[in-house]
This record gives structure tokens, C-alpha cells and sequence, in this order.
């Protein structure tokens, strides 16, 4: 059967990768002068904690091809067929370090390293559509023709509480128009959406005053298609808005086929707290 390897960056719960079999690699965190494994010897309370509070400079960095290829021989005793599915490249390194891992692999497992060009829930439910369909029994040409396919149809949408947050961290692509748009949104406490695609760009930026007005712009965002197959909601801090857009999106997607989860470690010291993200797979 083929296995599905990804990293730590998809925010899939754990329990949900434990029934997928989805192996999670984590990305590193640095905290002051340590490291730490996301999600291992890390919590994303720890993570929220010194961005509100404490004094430690908290970085992401790429996990060392050591530990990709030490998954990959690890999973090649149980099969000859991988497919590994990464953070975009545009954002992170981790796709060139399971791609550098993969040619130390021996001939007797083919794995094949997919840049998913996407993030957090995006990535977490390609991961997750890959591995079902790896459980139904489909040989790895046919997972790799799935993900490619679905990788342009993934979209992910977002609310910003805290935008020169996400500006200091330097992960999105801002234009100029849109910095001083933002930052003229901050000083008023408006908040901030948009979609990310293309490895960090921001499409369709809107900004708007509330928290309902703010729902109801990523409620006409997932209304604009005509089916969606998959839906996933993240949230930094506040599961409360979470539950309350899961509610506002009741007519447009079924809520107990909803995946809700929690931003991880390496996505919450990308974009801090304040955020909301909405993910959807769309029909063709």
C-alpha cells in the first residue's frame, strides 16, 4: 500500500494522521537558542506565550534530510511505494530537503516528492484526500495523479487580526499598496482577508470592521463555487470563531464533514495570533 508522508507544517490532528496513516515530519522551532521539534517536544501554547509575552525570538527552520530519509527507509520496510507532500516551496525549504533526502533512498522504494504549493489546511487536506485514496487500495501513480490534480483546485482563505505581525515575519507577499492598506487597517482595528496561493501571495484582499463581517466575506468566498469537496477550518487562539464560521457555513458545506482544527507550532510562528483560515477543495 502506498504511504503518505508529510510534514508538521498541514496542522492535520493527530489523531486524524494516526487513523490516515500519515506520517508527520515536524519542522523545527527555535526558541532563544534552542531547537525543538514541532509538535514533539513543543506545544503551540509555548509558541503564543513568547510571541504575546516572553522575550525569546521564535523562528521556523527547515527539518535536516536526515530525518526524511530515516522516515523513507523506515516506511520502505513496509512498502515500496511513498508519496511525500510538502509546504510550498515558495514559503519554506522543506520540500528540497525531502527532495534531497529521497536520492539516498535505494532503488527498492520509489518515492515521490510533491511541492503541494500550499500551506497549513491546504496542504493538510491534500495530505488527507492522498491517504484515502492510498486506503482504497490506488497504486502510487494513481495518489500522484490525484494530488496534481487537486493541488490547483485547493484555495485557502484567511482572517488577520494582527497584520504587522505578519508583516515583520516576512512570509507573505505584500505589494506596497497592500502594506500601507494594512497598516492602515491595523490603526483603525479593522481585520484583514484575503486568499494565499502561488507561495505566499495575497489575492483579493478585503478589510472590513467585525467579527461577523468577517465571516460572512469567507462565507461568500466558499459560496463563489459551484461544489466543494472538502472543507477545513484552522484557527490561532479563539476556537469560538472557529465553531461560529463551521455555523455560518452550514449551507454551503455538511458541518460533520468539516475538518476544525488548531494552527500548529511552525504555522503559528508564521502568521501569529488574530487568525482564522478556511481551506476548500473545489470541483472541477
Amino acid at each position: 500500500m502506498v504511504k503518505v508522508v508529510t510534514d508538521s507544517s498541514c496542522d492535520i490532528p493527530a489523531d486524524i494522521a494516526s487513523r490516515l496513516s500519515i506520517t508527520v515530519v515536524p519542522l523545527c522551532i527555535q526558541v532563544g537558542g534552542k531547537t525543538y521539534r514541532d509538535g514533539v517536544d513543543i506545544e503551540v501554547d509555548r509558541i503564543y506565550h513568547e510571541m504575546t509575552q516572553g522575550q525569546e525570538t521564535v523562528k521556523t527552520s527547515v527539518p535536516p534530510p536526515g530525518d526524511f530519509i530515516e522516515v523513507y527507509h523506515n516506511l520502505a520496510t513496509q512498502t515500496d511505494q511513498i508519496i511525500s507532500i510538502h509546504l510550498a516551496s515558495g514559503y519554506s525549504g522543506t520540500y528540497n530537503a525531502a527532495s534531497l533526502a529521497r536520492s539516498y533512498l535505494e532503488d527498492k522504494c520509489r518515492v515521490e516528492v510533491i511541492d503541494s504549493n500550499s500551506a497549513s489546511v491546504g496542504l493538510g487536506l491534500i495530505a488527507i484526500v492522498a491517504a484515502k485514496a492510498a486506503q482504497e487500495g490506488k497504486d502510487l501513480d494513481q495518489v500522484v495523479g490525484l494530488v496534481r490534480q487537486i493541488i490547483p483546485r485547493t484555495r485557502v482563505f484567511g482572517k488577520c487580526d494582527d497584520f504587522p505581525y505578519i508583516l515583520r515575519r516576512n512570509r507573505l507577499h505584500f505589494t506596497r499598496v497592500l502594506i500601507l492598506l494594512g497598516n492602515i487597517s491595523a490603526t483603525l482595528h479593522m481585520k484583514m482577508l484575503g486568499e494565499i496561493y502561488d507561495g505566499g501571495k495575497v489575492h483579493s484582499p478585503a478589510y472590513v470592521v467585525g467579527l461577523k463581517m468577517a465571516l460572512n466575506r469567507l462565507k461568500r468566498w466558499a459560496e463563489s463555487f459551484e461544489t466543494i469537496e472538502e472543507l477545513a477550518i484552522a484557527y490561532s487562539t479563539m476556537r469560538q470563531e472557529a465553531d461560529m464560521l463551521a455555523t455560518c457555513l452550514e449551507s454551503v458545506f455538511p458541518r460533520e464533514r468539516m475538518l476544525i482544527t488548531r494552527l500548529g507550532c511552525s504555522t503559528a510562528t508564521y502568521l501569529g495570533p488574530g487568525i482564522l483560515a478556511m481551506s476548500l477543495i473545489h470541483d472541477r
